[in-house]
């Protein structure tokens, strides 16, 4: 759509439903932070955009829209709980990149049981047709705008690094 462009009944329909959503969304990522034991939903979208493998912290910052600095902290946190650890890059020895640890992955695990299990609860009122066709709207969603951020073909990039027979691999493989 054109930003020039008056938006039409359905466009802001459309904006109406994701500003009614996105609270829901944020308190199901919250509870599910806290529940976890990560905290904060910035640590859990750390966590998350680490699933795929490691990657740079400036990376990391740019996804994220936080400073560098407010990476560093953040990271230097997951580090300190044993979350992340801190790796460096044998494209760039300079930089350094951020992957997870086993304690990490479970921890992830747990965020994402704990917001399954609370979006459960909230939407167990719908039928399963309901459940269905919101799911198939996430699908939709997700195959118009591309994957989530921290799974992107750029990030993909971001975690693959040259191997030893020249072969490109997993930075992190599970």
């Amino acid at each position: 759509m054109s930003s020039t462009r008056t938006p039409t009944e359905e466009d802001l329909g459309l904006a109406a439903g994701l500003f009614a959503v996105i609270p829901f969304f944020k308190a199901i990522a919250l509870h599910a932070a806290q529940a976890s034991g990560l905290g904060s939903l910035e640590r859990a979208g750390m966590l998350l955009r680490l699933k795929a493998g490691s990657c740079r912290a400036g990376w990391l910052a740019q996804r994220a829209k936080l400073s560098p600095s407010a990476i560093t902290e953040i990271v230097e946190g997951l580090e300190r709980d044993g979350l992340v650890r801190r790796e460096s890059d044998e494209e760039d020895r300079r930089a350094v990149r951020v992957a997870l640890t086993a304690d990490g992955r479970r921890h992830l695990q747990r965020f994402e049981h704990a917001a399954a299990a609370a979006l459960r609860e909230r939407l167990a009122p719908l039928t399963p047709v309901q459940r269905q066709r919101i799911q198939q709207a996430f699908s939709d969603l997700r195959e118009v705008i591309g994957t989530t951020d921290f799974t992107t073909s750029s990030h993909a990039e971001a975690t693959l690094r040259p191997t030893a027979t020249g072969h490109k691999e997993a930075a992190s493989a599970r």
